[in-house]
């Protein structure tokens, strides 16, 4: 690569987290939490008689304990004003009261509360300050008051699957009773070390994932370089990739998916560099042969460490994990018979290195993902084992119903995108966020995969020396830059992450599809790069995927918008639910 590359994928990059880190959430939030057992209270006194008309306050990480909320105009007789039986955890709950008070009293109703902030909302909807707390041990319940937000907004309050993930972490961090077991614990392995160094706070816990998602676009640009051997087709993929709507959603959303879809990226990425040593060997065995067999075998390593953290993040990296032995192993009989006869040397060493680099590498890197959930549960790795047990029945039998649901073959297709967030701010202003893809990208990748089907069914491709000369399957001197090989590779990639999900009968959403669509992109790209390489249609269709992204951009990330705009302008489709 040269200096002008260098610099023109590192601008790409700073743009991308410019626009992913913006608005990400708030940087402060409360940290203390009163946590009471069964019946004590904390008692407040006004100075005297006020208007209330809210109640504002923040569950720590527990959803399931409850208080009773009660006032009293004299300190004597008391009557009910509130009862919260379960919550949101870092979520800002309001609540309309409507009463005028002088004494409040907060009491809990379950034995292990855990109560982060409380305020009084005037009419104004402004605090009520200059009260005095008569119970001092309740005092982390008031301690922050200046943290308390006008109004619940993502900015400041978990949303949709953030209720579990980061609550996991924070459950991590602090040595509490694991809630949120259904899936390995290497993504909220992350999460906890952003809460541990940054404090529980919404930027906190979504900055990981936003950081991966940036991380994807260089990855992606250099997977491109390699595979195309261009740098203008690698900036290519590249932007498309960064202006798909799913890449900037689903990795600034505090779930799991996006660093599964990382290392997938990269495991996949690794194995194809594996397989163009193994093709330099081949082809330059002479001046190669030095060289050749760490450098195939750090690639290995690295494909099996990146493997064993996908499926560490979430088991659905064990469907693109399959595919992995498809592609190694023609590359390793390519290799066996570019050895001299009586040799074999390196085809041998390589296999018998694999049993460590794809199973021992993977197996450790999960279990010790294990060690923060361990050490929560205090059941060490006793627990650690159950909880396997308890992942598979959860998954082989989840029996739900969920309006945003989606069939697999529906999500190239966008039919039902996930509504994730709305804040209805008034009847004609509403914020939300959905997820889907780039229509763009998504639909247009349909065409392009079914053009990379068609062209390696036919053989409609051109090798290295631009020959249309067919290729046998296994045929050892096959060089790895023919198209026909790179189209087989990123079809492999798609395939094992895409079609898996046909065989499962559980409740699926859009955002499984997440892990294919690097490999969209870069059949796009293929698809341009082989019928469209023309400088007219190459930057119109850049536009129109910037253009998309920009236009879309409010319902992406949560911006206010008008509720009459969006419906008109950006519901393409009946199952397309913005706000």
């Amino acid at each position: 690569m040269t200096k002008k590359e260098w610099l023109s994928i590192i601008a790409l990059t700073i743009m991308v987290a410019f626009i992913s880190f913006a608005r990400l959430g708030d940087r402060h939030a409360p940290q203390t939490s009163w946590t009471p057992q069964f019946g004590e209270y904390a008692l407040v006194r006004f100075p005297a008689p006020v208007d209330v008309g809210a109640l504002m306050f923040r569950m720590g990480a527990r959803h399931d304990q409850g208080f009773h909320v009660t006032f009293s105009r004299d300190g004597t007789a008391w009557e009910h004003l509130h009862q919260v039986n379960s919550a949101n955890v870092f979520y800002w709950t309001h609540v309309p009261l409507r009463e005028v008070v002088q004494y409040i009293r907060i009491m809990a109703t379950g034995h292990e509360l855990r109560l982060q902030e409380v305020a009084f909302l005037g009419t104004n909807a402004i605090a009520w300050g200059g009260f005095d707390l008569l119970t001092p041990e309740a005092y982390a319940l008031f301690d922050e008051q200046h943290l308390v937000p006008e109004r619940r907004t993502f900015m400041n309050s978990t949303y949709f699957d953030e209720i579990y993930h980061p609550r996991a972490a924070y459950e991590y961090v602090h040595g509490l009773w694991v809630f949120e077991n259904t899936h390995p614990p290497m993504g909220k392995n992350f999460i906890a070390l952003s809460v541990r160094l940054f404090g529980m706070t919404p930027w906190a816990w979504r900055m990981p994932g936003t950081l991966f998602g940036v991380l994807m676009v260089p990855l992606l640009y250099a997977f491109a370089r390699v595979l195309f051997k261009h740098h203008g087709w690698a900036m290519f993929a590249a932007t498309v990739f960064a202006f798909d709507f799913m890449r900037f959603t689903q990795t600034r959303l505090a779930t799991i998916d996006t660093y599964v879809t990382f290392f997938v990226l990269a495991m996949y990425f690794c194995m194809f560099l594996y397989v163009r040593e193994v093709n330099r060997y081949v082809t330059d065995r002479k001046n190669y042969e030095g060289a050749f067999l760490l450098r195939s075998l750090l690639m290995l390593a690295a494909c099996g460490a990146m493997m064993g953290l996908a499926v560490a993040s979430k088991w659905q990296g064990v469907y693109g994990a399959l595919g992995l032995p498809v592609l190694f192993f023609p590359a390793l009989y390519k290799l066996y018979c570019a050895e001299p006869r009586y040799e074999k040397r390196l085809s041998r060493t390589t296999f018998m290195a694999c049993f460590g680099f794809f199973i021992a590498v993977p197996v450790v890197i999960y279990a010790l993902s294990y060690i923060p959930f361990a050490l929560a549960q205090g059941q060490g790795w006793r627990g650690a084992w159950d909880n396997q047990q308890h992942m598979f029945s959860y998954h082989a039998h989840l029996v739900a119903e969920h309006g945003f649901a989606s069939n697999w073959w529906s999500w190239p297709l966008m039919l039902r995108p996930l509504w994730l967030y709305v804040n209805r701010i008034s009847a004609e202003i509403n914020a939300g966020m959905s997820t889907l893809g780039n229509p763009a990208v998504w639909w247009f990748g349909v065409v392009a995969t079914a053009g990379a089907v068609w062209a390696v069914v036919k053989r409609k491709t051109v090798g290295a020396a631009h020959t249309r000369k067919p290729l046998k399957r296994l045929d050892p001197n096959f060089v790895m830059e023919n198209e026909r090989y790179a189209l087989i590779f990123i079809l492999t990639a798609y395939g094992f992450n895409f079609l898996p999900w046909a065989l499962i009968s559980r409740l699926t959403f859009i955002y499984h599809y997440f892990p294919s669509v690097p490999f969209v992109v870069l059949l796009i790209t293929w698809f341009f790069r082989r019928y469209l390489n023309r400088t007219a249609l190459i930057v119109g269709y850049l536009t129109v995927v910037i253009g998309l992204f920009a236009f879309f951009y409010p319902v992406l990330s949560g911006w206010p918008m008008r509720v009459e705009f969006v419906h008109r302008w950006l519901t393409w489709l009946p199952g397309w639910v913005f706000m």
